[in-house]
């Protein structure tokens, strides 16, 4: 289904893109939930009205997206969200703490630099959550498309 106002996020188009392009399965997410509802509120405060059009929109759907991982609970006998935010192989880590970005890795007895590369320098705590999710990282992707100026993206 297309969305009804692509030029203009809408919460009717943003769980539009939860149930086509996110498939969050419905037994995970009821269609009365009021979590998509926060997510979305919340990515339209995060993310600068630079304009109009469908970029801006797909920010904010992807943002709200990241979000809405981040915060929504588990329905009685599911562990849909739980997982997505653990460790394991259906999870993104999110509540596995961050204190940086691999910058460097090598596999003869395995390790990893967590120094933050040069161009990540000044993103806050905020920003390298975002970079967990695939939505995340497409939602500071579209900022800096349409002319956002990230802190540390150049």
């Amino acid at each position: 289904m297309p969305f009804v106002t692509p030029a203009t996020p809408s919460l009717v188009d943003f769980k539009t893109f939860l149930a086509e392009s996110v498939q969050i399965p419905v037994e995970a997410l009821p269609v009365d939930s009021p979590w998509p509802g926060y997510a979305f509120d919340q990515a339209m405060i995060l993310t600068p009205a630079a304009g109009v059009g469908v970029l801006y929109s797909l920010a904010v759907y992807n943002g709200a997206t990241a979000i809405l991982f981040m915060i929504t609970p588990d329905q009685n006998g599911q562990t849909y969200f739980a997982d997505a935010r653990g460790n394991g192989p259906t999870g993104f880590g999110l509540i596995v703490p961050s204190t940086g970005l691999i910058a460097a890795s090598s596999d003869q007895g395995t390790s990893a630099t967590l120094v933050p590369p040069r161009w990540a320098d000044g993103l806050t705590v905020g920003q390298l959550e975002f970079y967990k999710t695939p939505w995340g990282r497409a939602y500071l992707s579209y900022l800096q498309s349409y002319g956002e100026t990230i802190v540390g993206l150049t």
